[in-house]
C-alpha cells in the first residue's frame, strides 16, 4: 500500500484517524511504502508555522519504505494519464506519478483523503481512513 500525502499530513498533525490506520497498518504482513514525490511534497510544506512537523516527518518517513519516481514510475503515469485524458478524467501530475508508483508495486493501493481523484485510476484501488 502506498500513502498519499493527505494521508502523511494527516498523522503528522494529530488526526487518529489516520495514526490509528498507520498503526493497523504497521502491523500487517505487507509492506507500507511512500512515493519519494510524496516526501518531497509533504516536505515543501513544513516551512513557516508547518517547520515545527519536520522532525515527526522524518520519523515518519525513516520508519516507512519510500519508493523512488523511475523511468518505469513515469512511463506507467504517462500511461495513466493518457487514459484518464481520452475518458476527460484528468489528474494533477503528482498524483498521477503516485498512482504509477503503486500500480507498478505488488499492492496497488492508495490511502487517501482524495479518493475521488485516485478513483479514476484503472488497477488501483483508493482507500480512505
Amino acid at each position: 500500500m502506498i500513502l498519499d500525502s493527505t494521508f502523511i499530513h494527516d498523522v503528522l498533525r494529530g488526526d487518529d484517524a489516520a495514526i490509528n490506520r498507520l498503526a493497523e497498518l504497521r502491523d500487517e504482513s505487507d509492506p507500507v511504502a511512500l512515493s519519494s514525490l510524496t516526501v518531497f511534497e509533504v516536505g515543501v510544506g513544513l516551512r513557516g508555522e508547518s517547520a515545527r512537523y519536520r522532525e515527526q516527518f522524518g520519523e515518519v518517513v525513516d520508519d516507512l519504505v519510500v519508493l523512488p519516481v523511475t523511468d518505469t514510475t513515469a512511463r506507467q503515469a504517462i500511461s495513466i494519464q493518457h487514459e484518464l485524458l481520452d475518458r476527460g478524467e484528468r489528474i494533477g501530475a503528482r498524483d498521477v506519478l503516485i498512482a504509477g508508483t503503486a500500480v507498478g508495486t505488488p499492492d496497488p493501493r492508495v490511502l487517501t483523503r482524495n479518493v475521488d481523484e485516485f478513483a479514476r485510476v484503472d488497477d488501483l484501488e483508493a482507500e480512505s481512513y
